[in-house]
């Protein structure tokens, strides 16, 4: 009996990390490391470390433009706690940070037509990314 609840104890706090944190902070941080990992050789073609590539820019907008419409549903009242970088005025301000996805989707699929050549990426796309910067800027913890 005794070792059998010993058992249990240390099963409880092994696996603890596991189930404490909401689904959604796997899923919110899943999609935003793919927008991370899209938007990265772009940020290179726009510091000049990198050859303008169009694929790999419309590429990254697809990915932008889908996780954005998927984000808003990844960040419930449940998921305000655990390991994660959102800071708590993403809940007080939830309209903000739904309409500033909003806006980044619109945007990215805007940006995926107007971008043709190295001249209208460099117009488009730092509009873009700067969506990006100024909500890691009010809603991520640094």
């Amino acid at each position: 009996m005794i070792r059998s609840l010993l058992i249990a104890a240390v099963l409880a706090m092994t696996t603890a990390p596991a189930w404490a944190d909401s689904p959604a902070i796997g899923q919110r941080r899943a999609l935003l490391k793919e927008m991370g990992q899209a938007s990265s050789p772009v940020g290179k073609m726009l510091r000049g470390e990198d050859a303008f590539d169009l694929a790999k820019v419309q590429a990254a907008l697809k990915v932008i433009a889908a996780n954005t419409a998927k984000l808003p549903e990844f960040f419930p009242e449940d998921s305000q706690t655990g390991d994660t970088k959102a800071l708590p005025a993403i809940w007080q301000n939830k309209s903000d940070v739904v309409g500033r996805f909003g806006k980044l989707h619109q945007e990215a699929n805007a940006a995926g037509s107007a971008i043709v050549d190295e001249a209208s990426f460099r117009a488009q796309m730092p509009k873009v990314l700067g969506n990006c910067g100024n909500c890691h800027q009010n809603y991520r913890a640094k």
